[in-house]
């Protein structure tokens, strides 16, 4: 929408460049058509008569300041007005091309300005015509005065015109480079979160089961000679979690495909309702782990579910990879206005190298999800030993 906006309009610098073109030919032509009226008069001693140095020198003063018109129109307009009283004034003929020196740079003076710069122009050259043909003169001089005054003040009211919707359209491209500003910001932004969110749930996925194939392939390891049927276990134990971590992968990259590309038969995201398998899991990799819910189980909306599972996914995680030989246990609780989150362990882990402490990835990943939903998370040492992360999450605020 803003690219046809825009492309409605000319290229400013362009029309700069073909409007200073334009005006040099025309100054060009005045100067040679009035230089060689003055030298050599078409019909000498009727209309024209030849001038000498001083009438060439102002009928150059009436016509070589269009070619700053563009850039000081009021500036060549005062040259040429001023030119053209001494040229009368001396008792020297009208050169015709004046007046179409002098209708330009006033054109301009009133197109190119303010509403000062445009009532001061047309002073400028009332001033001159009364001047001019109305005291220097000696014939008509009321009809020349009319018909001039009249001829510019047509001028004036065109040019104010052109001026009205100059300012209009220059108004409009602001509005059109304020909204591209603002939609090339916004477009950023979005692009900042999605990486973010890539990065959480990557961190959340690829973190959590790469810890538990660590953590069962050094168990299967430990047991492969003595205890071949726990380390079997262990095995399949790592291909189910690995082949769950791969559809949530999938799933994950289906978002940056193509809109044409086919959509693959993806399972749903999971939630609250999985953590009683999420616990068998850490419980089959070496972590024990308890859930109670508390409070009557209620429908979330997805992405607090979401949100509220990889929580405790990561708490786990992180328990697991730290804590030692530990147990822990999930306290899920359904209160009128928010869900509670409580993951304790009760392992030796929780000093300044455990559970991410300083603020890792895992940590950092769920402070992001808590304060989407403008919730509070506590994470810390438990008072009964172990580490303890606590989350609130408000319902309200996510509905």
């Amino acid at each position: 929408m803003l690219e046809r906006v825009r492309g409605s309009y000319a290229d400013p610098a362009k029309a700069q460049q073909y409007g200073l073109a334009a005006l040099l030919i025309a100054t060009a032509a005045f100067v040679v058509i009035g230089i060689g009226n003055a030298v050599d008069p078409p019909e000498p001693g009727t209309v024209y008569k030849k001038e000498g140095a001083v009438g060439i020198l102002l009928v150059l003063g009436q016509t070589l300041p269009l070619a700053i018109a563009l850039r000081y129109p009021l500036t060549a307009l005062v040259v040429i007005i001023a030119s053209f009283m001494a040229h009368t004034g001396l008792n020297h003929d009208v050169i015709w091309v004046v007046q179409f020196a002098a209708a330009i740079s006033f054109f301009m003076a009133i197109t190119r300005g303010g509403n000062r710069q445009s009532f001061l122009a047309l002073l400028l050259v009332y001033l001159g015509i009364v001047v001019s043909f109305g005291i220097f003169r000696e014939v008509d001089k009321v009809g020349n005065v009319l018909v001039q005054m009249l001829l510019f003040g047509g001028l004036w009211i065109i040019g104010n015109l052109f001026r009205t919707r100059r300012i209009r359209l220059e108004s409009t491209e602001q509005v059109v480079a304020v909204l591209e500003a603002e939609r090339d910001r916004l477009a950023r932004e979005a692009v900042l979160d999605e990486r973010a969110r890539i990065a959480r749930d990557l961190h959340d996925i690829i973190g959590h089961t790469l810890n538990l194939i660590v953590v069962q392939a050094g168990g299967a390891r430990a047991v492969f000679k003595s205890k071949p049927d726990q380390a079997l276990e262990s095995l399949n134990s790592i291909e189910t979690t690995a082949r769950e971590s791969l559809s949530d992968m999938e799933r994950m990259l289906g978002i940056l495909r193509p809109p044409e590309a086919e959509a693959a038969p993806y399972g749903p995201q999971p939630g609250l309702g999985q953590v009683d398998r999420l616990a068998e899991q850490f419980t089959d990799a070496g972590l024990p782990v308890e859930v109670s819910v508390a409070g009557e189980p209620h429908k979330l909306p997805t992405s607090l579910d979401l949100s509220a599972y990889r929580i405790v996914q990561e708490a786990l995680t992180n328990a697991l990879k730290h804590a030692g030989p530990a147990r822990a246990r999930v306290a899920i609780s359904y209160l009128a206005d928010k869900l509670e989150l409580d993951i304790v362990d009760d392992g030796q882990g929780s000093g300044d190298h455990g559970h991410d402490a300083g603020g890792g990835r895992g940590l950092i990943g769920m402070r992001e999800r808590v304060s989407l939903f403008g919730g509070e998370l506590n994470v810390g040492p438990a008072a009964e030993g172990g580490f303890h992360v606590h989350a609130s999450l408000p319902l309200e605020e996510s509905r």
